[in-house]
């Protein structure tokens, strides 16, 4: 199978990697809102726009990334782009993509950093092409004001067990960054999910 010349990226690429980067840093400093990705660019359907600008604002030849769904046009089109080698496997990598939260793997399969080192651990980017609705648990931790009713994307059976036991390891653990059509959500590590 050949692959063509990948899809272009961000059309402004300094301007479209800063205000993207701005977005994650605000889904993360208040988790469970969505932030509105400014930048839609072009890229692979597997991905949902916000999901492209994250990879592209995030990843480079410096950070290891983990796919579970790999095609040869998916592949070439972040070659390209990013420069970032692909992990074979999840815990060698910074950032991991995730095609749907039901097909997230076990949270701590992914590289968890260590207590003098959290900054080792992966960011996972789920894609959340459908927007469906999933369970409402109530979120709280650094970044709420008060606790706040979130509806999370349709994980399978256990998140709430694996993300309990995520926070409970903190300052290891990994951060969730859930990429809708044209928006994030931050489920960073310090976050607690009550159902």
């Amino acid at each position: 199978m050949t692959v063509g010349i990948p899809l272009a990226g961000f059309a402004d690429a300094v301007h479209d990697a800063q205000s993207t980067f701005r977005a994650v840093l605000d889904a993360l400093a208040r988790p469970a809102r969505a932030v509105t990705v400014p930048a839609t660019p072009d890229g692979p359907a597997e991905l949902t726009a916000a999901a492209r600008a994250v990879l592209l604002a995030l990843c480079d030849e410096a950070t290891p990334l983990w796919l579970n769904e790999r095609t040869p046009e998916l592949e070439a089109w972040l070659s390209f782009h990013t420069g970032a080698p692909l992990a074979d496997d999840l815990r060698d990598a910074a950032f991991a993509v995730v095609s749907a939260p039901a097909a997230l793997p076990g949270l701590r399969d992914f590289a968890q950093g260590t207590d003098e080192t959290p900054h080792r651990s992966a960011t996972v980017i789920v894609v959340d092409a459908e927007g469906l609705p999933g369970e409402t648990y109530l979120a709280d931790g650094p970044g709420f004001e008060h606790p706040l009713r979130w509806m999370a994307p349709p994980f399978a059976a256990g998140f709430a067990e694996q993300w309990a036991a995520n926070h409970a390891r903190f300052p290891r653990g990994v951060d969730l960054i859930i990429a809708g059509a044209a928006s994030v959500t931050g489920l960073p590590r310090t976050t607690r999910l009550e159902r």
